[in-house]
C-alpha cells in the first residue's frame, strides 16, 4: 500500500504542473499541431477509432455486476489480487462521473471550438456555448480503466502505459482536448486509482504465514 499513497501524494503534487501547462504550453502547442500536425492525424485517428470500438463493451450497465461476480468469486478462491476487479469497476464509474461534473463547471472550449470561432480562446468559464474539455473523459477513463492492472502487474505496465500514452497523444493531436486537458484526466484516473485501492485493500485474503522449521536437536 505504500505504492499507492506515493502516487497519491505525486498526483496531488501534479496540480501546478498543470497550472503550468494552462498558462505557458496549452495554447502555443496546439497552436503548432494545428498548422503542421497533417502528416500525425491518420494514425492517432486510426488507433481512437481502434481504442473507441475496444473499450466501448465495457461501458454497459450489464458489466457491472459481472466484475462483482468475479470479485465475488476470486474473493471465494483467494486470489491475491481479487479486488482488482472491483476497483476497476468503481474507477470506470467514479472517474466518469466525476470528470463531468468537473467539465460541467470548468466550461472550457476544446481546441478545434477555438479554431473553428465558435469561443474567443481556451480560457476557462466561458460565458457562453457548450464546453466540456477540462478534464479529459478519454483520458479519465482511459487510466480509470488501465492503472488498476498497469500497477498491478509490472510485467504489463508497459503495454498499458504505453496505450493510455497514445490515448493522451491522439486527443491533443486530433484537436479534441489541450494538453493540461489530458494530463489533469490522467491524473484523476491515477488519484481514483490510488483511493480506491487504499479504501478496499482490507478486502484482499490475508497471506497464510507459514510455519518456520525448526533444525532437528541432537539427541544425546
Amino acid at each position: 500500500m505504500r505504492l499507492y499513497l506515493r502516487l497519491l501524494l505525486i498526483t496531488l503534487a501534479s496540480v501546478p504542473l498543470i497550472l503550468l501547462l494552462i498558462l505557458t504550453v496549452d495554447e502555443p502547442l496546439a497552436g503548432l499541431l494545428h498548422q503542421h500536425g497533417a502528416p500525425l492525424r491518420p494514425f492517432f485517428a486510426g488507433f481512437m477509432q481502434a481504442h473507441d470500438a475496444a473499450t466501448a463493451p465495457l461501458l454497459p450497465l450489464w458489466l457491472w455486476p459481472a466484475l462483482l461476480l468475479l470479485f465475488a468469486v476470486a474473493r471465494l478462491r483467494r486470489w491475491p489480487h481479487c479486488t482488482i476487479w472491483l476497483v476497476a469497476l468503481l474507477t470506470m464509474i467514479s472517474s466518469q462521473g466525476l470528470r463531468n461534473l468537473l467539465a460541467a463547471y470548468f466550461h472550457r472550449p476544446r481546441p478545434w471550438q477555438v479554431f473553428g470561432h465558435l469561443a474567443a480562446n481556451a480560457d476557462f468559464w466561458q460565458s457562453a456555448g457548450q464546453f466540456d474539455a477540462f478534464p479529459s473523459g478519454h483520458a479519465a477513463g482511459t487510466a480509470g480503466l488501465l492503472l488498476p492492472w498497469a500497477l498491478r502487474f509490472p510485467r504489463a505496465r508497459p503495454w498499458l502505459l504505453g496505450w493510455l500514452g497514445l490515448v493522451c497523444l491522439g486527443r491533443v493531436v486530433l484537436e479534441y482536448h489541450w494538453l493540461s486537458d489530458v494530463v489533469a484526466g490522467a491524473a484523476l484516473g491515477l488519484l481514483l486509482t490510488c483511493l480506491w485501492e487504499l479504501a478496499t485493500g482490507w478486502l484482499r485474503p490475508g497471506r497464510s504465514a507459514k510455519p518456520l522449521l525448526r533444525a532437528p536437536q541432537n539427541v544425546k
